[in-house]
This record gives structure tokens, C-alpha cells and sequence, in this order.
């Protein structure tokens, strides 16, 4: 990467700005530093840390057809380097594509190099922008797009099991003779399709299988796993309320422990109200399915590792791991049932009120022999505040009492058997976000 990023610099970035007139030129610079207090105990030291991002992109139009982006990043901590004089060379290719569009005089494009997929509310496909790096894909993406339809067909590896090899030189060191190498990569194959019927009514439509070919147990693979959905969002006008509604399903079958057969489910459901230009008022309701394991051998948790979950289950983030082993109660599913208001108090300042209640798709056995669901209520409170068209400023702050689930789950942590207290978790957070 190192010797790309200086051949892009050095050479081929003063072509394009020299020789070329129509060069576009953007840029971020976002510092947010936060402190931590999510474990529940207040006598713990609480964590504070300093996130720093840095993106540079260069879009160049070559006609009305083709165009290229490329956008180097640097995602650090402030004092990663545990040095002055120490440099982390961690500037990398976070996007770069080329796009081609009417093809064939057509509404057919066509898209392949490194992006970002990005559809619906994100609640499958999301760019994560709030993570520290944000989440980009490898492939191609052939669509068709009108001003009323559009469909994407993309196909991304997720993981290559093989390193890039130059040529056939020295082919003994690249083959086994006496058994092929197993592939271990890991590809996502999909669709996503989007009609508007009506100005006022919107529907969507999508399907993607992944399939991870490693084999945890040396013969079954990890993941075969499609899932399909669509949704629906209708907005008369000029009526102050909208309503969407998302619906998805997943089969297949996944090794966790053993190979399991996928059945999983998720909804969901948004009414908002706009009784004021400067005021939304919405409910919302998130089911993800689970199952409680020792009652059925099928996997029923609704999984989506490629969402911008941040826009949903709290500002808190913490059921961004479900699936993750560490997350013993995970696998129970979640419910997040929460109270949204947005107030413009101008048009360079606004509030956010976030009221979430969690609980379990169903309810367990904890190790006291009790049924339990409750996960717990969290709130969060954001403050934007647009200084400049290019600075912004963003405080925002959460708090979350634990329930029966969450103090199961935090009972688990070796360093805290036998502390019985559970103190409301908190954390805030100052963001300074710099565009151009």
C-alpha cells in the first residue's frame, strides 16, 4: 500500500491536476474525543480517548460517461504512536472506483473498485460513518437506473484466501501436488432494487447471499447464508405523518459449534410526525430474532454485520456485536423500542432526543434460575450546532440502567464476579467535524 500511495502522490495525482480541468477536490478532517463510561460500575476509572480522521478524495469526470474517485484516509488515536517521532504509515485506499454510466445509450452503469454500499435507511447496507474508519467493499456493481427505478446487482470478497501472485515463477511454492488448497474466501453476492410507484409511496426490494468457505471443523463451511427483504415507505403529501416498514428474512446454514440451519427474521417499523417544519416527533420499533439454544438446534438470530447499527440501537452501541461470541446473550435476539424527536431550533442548530428500551427476542434461563428479558432503557441526548458551511461541532451523551440481561452479561466478566452493583452506564462525547 506504502508504494501505491507514493506512486499516486508523486506521479499520477499532478497529472490529473495539471492536465485536467474538471478535477473535483474533497476532504474531512474529524477529531471527536470521548469518555467512556459503559460497564456499569462507577467505581472503575472512566476511559477517555481522542479518535482522529482524515479523508482526501479526488473525483475526476473523464465525459459524460466515465469518471474515477479515489479517497486515501488515516484513522489514528491521539498518542497511538506512543512516540513524537514515530510514524504508524497507516494511509489507506478507503475508496477508489471507476463508474461508467449509459451503456449502450442506456440507463445501465457499471461500477467496480473499492466503494461504499449504501441503500434503504442502511439498516442492511450502510457506510458506518461513525466508526473511526467507516466501511467500505471490494467488487463490482452493474445497475440500472431511471428516475423512478433503480437496481443494483453487486458482487464484493469479503475475504480472499489467496495473496496476489505475479506470475508462474517457482510454480512448486504455489501448488500442493497431492491436495488442492482449500479456499477459504468469503464473497457476497446481491441485490438491491428501489421503485417509486407514487411521489408519495416508495417500495424496495433485496436479496444477497453470503458464503465463507472456511472450514472451522475442516469440513463444513462457516456461512451459506441468503437473506431477502423489502420494504415499503408511504408519505402523503401534505400530511404531517409518513410510515415505513422493513421486513427481512434469512436462511441457509452457519457453524457455531456445529453446522446449524438458519431461520431468522427482522422488522422494521417507523411512524413519524411532523406537526412543525422545525419539528419530528417518531416511534420506532426494531425486531431482530433470536432463540434460546437449548430449545431448538437452529440458528435464529437475525444478523446483519454490514448496517450502520449506530442509527438505531442507541448512540451507545452496545449490541453492534450480537453475533460475536463475547456477547453471551446475543444470541436471544433483541427488541429496541424507542421514542426519536428532532427540534431545528435554527437552521445551523438542532437537538436530538433518543428514548430506547431493549429486550431479548425471548426470554432465558439466567444462572439464578430466573426467566429474564429486559436488557434495559437508554437514553441519549446529540447537539449539532453548524458553526461555518465547512466546520461543525456535535456533543452528544447516553445513559443506560441495566436490566436483568445486561447485569447477566456483565456478571459473566471474570474481573467483576462477586461486585453486585450495577451503577447507570454513561458516556458523552465532543465531535469537531471539518468539510470541503
Amino acid at each position: 500500500m506504502k508504494n501505491w500511495v507514493t506512486f499516486f502522490v508523486f506521479f499520477l495525482l499532478p497529472i490529473i491536476i495539471f492536465s485536467q480541468s474538471d478535477l473535483k477536490i474533497s476532504g474531512e478532517l474529524r477529531v471527536r474525543t470521548e469518555l467512556d463510561g459503559r460497564d456499569f460500575l462507577n467505581r472503575t476509572y472512566p476511559q477517555s480517548f481522542t479518535a482522529l480522521r482524515a479523508r482526501l478524495g479526488f473525483e475526476k469526470k473523464f465525459n459524460e460517461h466515465v469518471s474515477i474517485f479515489v479517497q486515501l484516509q488515516d484513522s489514528r488515536v491521539y498518542g497511538e504512536e506512543q512516540n513524537t517521532l514515530t510514524s504508524l504509515k497507516n494511509i489507506d485506499l478507503h475508496q477508489g472506483y471507476v463508474s461508467v454510466k449509459n451503456i449502450f445509450d442506456s440507463p445501465i452503469y457499471f461500477t467496480f473498485g473499492r466503494f461504499k454500499l449504501q441503500y434503504g435507511k442502511y439498516k442492511i447496507f450502510g457506510p458506518n460513518d461513525w466508526h473511526n474508519v467507516g466501511r467500505s467493499h471490494d467488487g463490482f456493481i452493474i445497475g440500472y437506473n431511471t428516475d423512478n427505478y433503480k437496481t443494483d446487482l453487486f458482487l464484493t470478497t469479503h475475504n480472499n484466501f489467496m495473496s496476489y501472485r505475479a506470475g508462474a515463477a517457482r510454480v512448486y511454492d504455489n501448488y500442493n501436488y497431492s491436495e488442492a488448497p482449500p479456499d477459504t474466501g468469503f464473497n457476497i453476492f446481491g441485490f438491491y432494487s428501489t421503485n417509486k410507484f407514487l411521489n408519495s409511496l416508495t417500495g424496495e426490494l433485496y436479496s444477497y447471499y453470503e458464503w465463507d468457505r472456511k472450514r472451522p471443523n475442516g469440513s463444513d463451511m462457516q456461512l451459506q447464508r441468503y437473506t431477502v427483504g423489502t420494504a415499503l415507505e408511504f408519505a402523503p403529501s401534505p400530511f404531517p405523518l409518513s410510515f415505513r416498514v422493513e421486513v427481512a428474512y434469512q436462511g441457509g446454514k452457519i457453524y457455531s459449534s456445529k453446522l446449524k440451519d438458519i431461520s431468522a427474521m427482522m422488522i422494521l417499523a417507523n411512524l413519524q410526525f411532523k406537526p412543525f417544519d422545525n419539528l419530528v416527533l417518531s416511534l420506532n420499533a426494531d425486531i431482530n430474532s433470536g432463540c434460546d439454544p437449548t430449545k431448538t438446534d437452529k440458528y435464529k438470530l437475525f444478523d446483519n454485520p454490514y448496517s450502520t447499527k449506530h442509527n438505531y440501537q442507541g448512540f451507545m452501541d452496545f449490541f453492534t456485536g450480537l453475533s460475536d461470541p463475547k456477547f453471551t446473550t446475543g444470541i436471544y435476539g433483541l427488541n429496541d423500542y424507542f421514542f426519536r424527536t428532532i427540534y431545528n431550533f435554527s437552521k445551523s442548530f438542532n437537538a436530538q432526543l433518543d428514548l430506547h428500551y431493549f429486550t431479548t427476542f425471548v426470554t432465558f434461563v439466567n444462572s439464578n434460575n430466573k426467566e429474564i428479558n429486559e436488557y434495559g432503557p437508554e437514553i441519549n441526548l446529540v447537539l449539532r450546532y453548524k458553526m461555518y458551511d465547512a466546520v461543525e461541532f456535535e456533543w452528544g451523551s447516553g445513559a443506560f440502567i441495566a436490566g436483568d440481561v445486561m447485569k447477566e452479561l456483565y456478571s459473566k466478566i471474570p474481573k467483576r464476579a462477586g461486585i453486585s452493583t450495577y451503577d447507570p452506564a454513561f458516556w458523552t462525547y465532543l465531535q469537531i467535524n471539518f468539510k470541503f
